[in-house]
């Protein structure tokens, strides 16, 4: 018999759904209704829109696991956060299922947290990606870009501690709203002024002073316009590498994994090695599907 389940990444920004059948992922599609973009709609309808676009029929599917922002308390529904240190095969015992309208068994993998109040964080959706990354590459820290930046020390499935960092979303800030982008023209990637960008950031022990310099070089004629989008995102990149470089301690001996895809994987990579940082890497949507395999393997024996 055919072991059948949905597995969803449901974002802030958009949600992804794989139709997973033994353990392989057999279909995609994807839907820009993340949490934050939903106009009304409701969760089981946007998800009826995708499987219609998979062409498949609800009553074809019994579970589907759910990880990510729909899980928070402007979700679908929310979730509780499990407290770090945890072991990450806690997640599969404590799923919170979701709207008894839905056919198939909905159920919302939990967060994890520090719970402060110092150094109090979350996350929703890296422990998946964690606990899949882990299968393949047992380091002893990880590394998730994103809007939002994650760093991970696990050990022995157990997540020790993390941190997040705003980078992403500071960037788009700073790009869009600020001083010191403003009036420059669509820019074309740039790799040199993104190496000196990430020199900077990792060099620099003050980085919101470094920060303004970069529209004093850009007036005085050190940064052409066209290459400050690019510099802008390297100082910030290397910025989070040297704080938590320092804050994990993070030495020759120290196994590392980068679990990305998209634009931000290759400029993450290039930080890392400019740092000489020695790491390993991982496709973040291939650590989510492991994550939930994982899961959906545990409850399934």
């Amino acid at each position: 018999m055919v072991s059948r389940y949905l597995a969803a990444d449901w974002g802030s920004t958009n949600l992804r759904l794989w139709l997973v059948e033994d353990g392989i992922a057999v279909k995609k599609a994807a839907s820009p209704f993340g949490i934050t973009r939903m106009q009304n709609q409701s969760f089981p309808a946007v998800l009826q829109d995708l499987l219609q676009q998979m062409q498949i029929a609800q009553s074809d599917i019994s579970r589907i696991y759910i990880a990510g922002m729909a899980g928070s308390n402007v979700g679908w529904q929310q979730a509780n956060y499990l407290h770090c240190p945890v072991s990450l095969n806690a997640l599969s015992t404590s799923l919170t299922l979701v709207d008894p309208g839905w056919p198939a068994q909905a159920g919302i993998i939990p967060g994890v947290c520090v719970p402060g109040p110092d150094g109090a964080d979350v996350m929703r959706g890296e422990e998946t990606q964690l606990l899949g990354a882990l299968q393949d590459t047992p380091s002893a820290l990880f590394i998730l870009p994103g809007t939002h930046s994650k760093w991970a020390r696990v050990h022995d499935q157990v997540i020790d501690s993390f941190t997040t960092v705003m980078t992403g979303e500071l960037f788009d800030v700073l790009r869009h709203h600020s001083l010191l982008c403003r009036g420059l023209p669509a820019a074309a990637p740039d790799p040199e002024s993104f190496d000196n960008g990430v020199l900077a950031g990792l060099a620099a022990s003050d980085t919101m002073a470094e920060l303004f310099s970069v529209r004093a070089r850009h007036i005085l004629g050190h940064l052409p316009a066209v290459r400050v989008e690019d510099y802008l995102s390297g100082l910030l990149i290397g910025s989070e590498v040297r704080d938590m470089r320092q804050r994990f301690d993070v030495s020759a001996d120290t196994a590392v994994t980068l679990v990305g895809s998209g634009p931000l994987l290759p400029r993450y990579d290039r930080a890392l090695h400019l740092a000489g940082i020695a790491f390993t890497t991982q496709d973040a949507d291939m650590a989510i599907l492991n994550g939930i395999r994982k899961i959906h393997d545990s409850l399934d024996t």
